[in-house]
């Protein structure tokens, strides 16, 4: 199993001071994490904490799985569309920095009064102008099921929709628990983006207590929150179960969405390298 993690949920206790960029680095590589996953807005509001996580993982030989770079390449107009490519360049440039083969471009969602279909179709678009402009670079662009747009490009089947209209350059970070925000099973949804999966997230939810209001809402009204990797209702054993029977040999990448965030890592860490350890 190639473990990594993502880095942007450490990102306020690292600025906060309460933890360190060598510790964390240190206590993720003690339990089998072997590559990070940057965010490009993290990095780019605090470069002095983005130096000290690249002296670490340099210490501890860590690779970049992935770099995440969020634009929206809709947006309202030609302008916005055109600033979200010049993130995609940045990103890229970074990929380059770090010797990173992928590129995640999320956030992407239509504008007020744009219909998702119509949203999709430019999203295609934009991708396919991305990869083109980019095509020299060696890195590999891709998107995932965004759930922060659950009814835009979520489910499977509008990704796929997504990925499809933009060409075969354009892959997939396959997330497991956001399909659930789409209102999709995560084993669902694996069968239909096998083919351009790059990358993968893994995290957990919960269902939400009748009377919350934390949390992300799925279309149907469900309400989900974070959960500790392995013990919510996201099928993480099951992912595990179908990409190692699939033989997945790339980055399986930990999103932990509970606090605090290095003690739900290692508990995400070595949840998945003991399912996977079994299969």
């Amino acid at each position: 199993m190639k473990l990594s993690t993502m880095l942007f949920p450490f990102h306020n206790d690292l600025k906060e001071g309460s933890l360190s960029a060598l510790d964390l680095v240190e206590r993720l590589y003690a339990v089998g994490v072997r590559a990070l996953e940057p965010m490009l807005r993290c990095a780019e509001d605090d470069p002095r904490i983005w130096d000290q996580l690249q002296a670490a993982a340099a210490d501890f030989e860590m690779s970049y799985s992935c770099v995440d770079a969020g634009a929206n390449l809709i947006g309202e107009n030609d302008a916005d569309r055109a600033e979200a490519l010049a993130t995609v360049a940045l990103g890229v440039e970074m990929c380059a920095e770090l010797d990173c083969p992928l590129l995640l471009v999320p956030g992407s969602r239509p504008a007020p009064g744009m219909s998702n279909e119509e949203g999709r179709k430019i999203y295609s678009e934009m991708l396919a102008k991305a990869a083109r402009a980019t095509a020299d670079s060696g890195v590999t662009l891709n998107i995932e099921d965004f759930g922060m747009s659950p009814e835009f490009a979520c489910h499977s089947s509008h990704v796929l929709e997504v990925v499809t209209g933009a060409g075969p350059e354009i892959k997939v970070t396959w997330d497991n628990g956001n399909f659930l925000l789409a209102d999709e099973l995560p084993a669902d949804a694996y069968q239909p983006l096998r083919s351009r999966i790059v990358h993968v997230h893994i995290k957990d939810w919960l269902s939400a207590p009748a009377d919350s209001d934390q949390g992300i809402v799925a279309p149907s009204g469900k309400r989900w929150v974070g959960a500790h990797i392995g013990h919510g209702e996201a099928q993480v054993r099951e992912s595990l179960e179908l990409l190692h029977a699939d033989g997945y040999d790339g980055w399986i990448s930990l999103e932990v969405g509970v606090e605090p965030a290095l003690e739900a890592a290692i508990i995400g860490a070595n949840y998945c390298s003991g399912v996977w350890n079994s299969l």
